[in-house]
Parts: structure tokens; C-alpha cells; sequence
């Protein structure tokens, strides 16, 4: 660019047009401050509504796939609610066909299964005897709290991993 030549300001405006002064300092094209804020307040605004509107739809569809799979679940615990009446029934008839009455047959069935219940009530309580505090959690949480009281001390205690 030569010393002749003459650059000549260009400014967008808020839609988007290049509008051109003379004299560098604006035309009455330019927005004011005023325009852009309140163009940027209703972006803004759009903005958030959009956000809502996405949110919602997704909520919804979420909600939806969810009422479905419960449905599924119910129909499927009704069906296998049935389905174990009918096993508890044809294995006591079975064993009734080797002979033994059919009370005796029935009772033995419940026998069974109190058998399985007992031993699963046991399993459970075992378990749930293990269950303790949760000791790398609070022993972070102490050495979290040591070195904001000392931020210049590292932490000495080793955590046990399983």
C-alpha cells in the first residue's frame, strides 16, 4: 500500500452487512451499544430457551424409555411369579407319581426351598457383616484436611488397595 492510497474502515454490523466510513469513525449504520447489548440479551435469552426446550425432550424421552422398561419388568416378574407356581406344582406331582402322597410330596417341595432360603438369608448376613467403613474414602478426607492445615507436607499414610 502505497502513502497516496487511502484505507477506508470497515465495520459489521449485528446483521451481519459491512458498512463502510469515510471518515473511520462509524456510520449511523453502526450499532449502538445500546443494540448490541440488547442483541446479545435476546441470543442469550434464545439461547436458554433452546437449552430448556432440549432438556425437556430429552427428559422426555428418557422418562418414556424408562415407563417401558419397568412395564417389561412388571409383565416379566407376573409371568415368572406363574412360571415358579407351575415348577412348584409339576415337582411335587413328580414326586408324588414315585409314590409318596401328595401332601408329603408338597411339603417336601417347601422343605426345599426354605432349604435355598435359608442358605441365601445366610450368604446375605455374612455379607453384609463385611460391609465396614469405607477406609480409603476417609483416609484421603484426613489427608485432604492435614494438608490444608500444612499445604507444604505431603501425606504420609499409604492406602490399602484390595
Amino acid at each position: 500500500m502505497t502513502a497516496s492510497s487511502k484505507e477506508i474502515p470497515v465495520a459489521i454490523s449485528a446483521q451481519g452487512h459491512a458498512a463502510r466510513s469515510s471518515n473511520g469513525h462509524g456510520s449511523a449504520a453502526d450499532p449502538t451499544i445500546g443494540e448490541l447489548v440488547a442483541t446479545a440479551s435476546r441470543d442469550v435469552s434464545l439461547l436458554v430457551r433452546q437449552e430448556v426446550e432440549l432438556a425437556k425432550t430429552e427428559i422426555k424421552a428418557a422418562a418414556t424409555s424408562a415407563g417401558l422398561g419397568v412395564g417389561f419388568l412388571a409383565v416379566a416378574g407376573f409371568l415368572g411369579f406363574f412360571a415358579f407356581l407351575t415348577i412348584t406344582i409339576a415337582a411335587a406331582e413328580g414326586i408324588h407319581a414315585s409314590g409318596i402322597g401328595r401332601a408329603y410330596s408338597f411339603l417336601l417341595v417347601t422343605a426345599g426351598y426354605l432349604l435355598i432360603a435359608g442358605l441365601l438369608a445366610l450368604f446375605g448376613v455374612t455379607r453384609l457383616k463385611k460391609v465396614g467403613p469405607p477406609k480409603r474414602a476417609i483416609q484421603t478426607v484426613k489427608d485432604d484436611v492435614a494438608w490444608i492445615k500444612h499445604p507444604t507436607v505431603a501425606p504420609t499414610t499409604k492406602i490399602e488397595t484390595h
